[in-house]
């Protein structure tokens, strides 16, 4: 978790900060599964 934090908040020493580097942890996967799927549908149909 403190990784996450180093990662997406490195300005930040709260701990408090720990939800929120999670949680953008998570929109980055998801942004990127929607983006794989975009990729693959458009590469299959064209």
């Amino acid at each position: 978790m403190v990784a996450l934090r180093a990662k997406w908040l490195p300005q930040s020493d709260k701990d408090d900060d720990l939800g929120m580097a999670l949680y953008l942890e998570n929109q980055y996967w998801e942004n990127m599964q929607i983006a794989v799927a975009n990729g693959i549908g458009k590469a299959l149909n064209g």
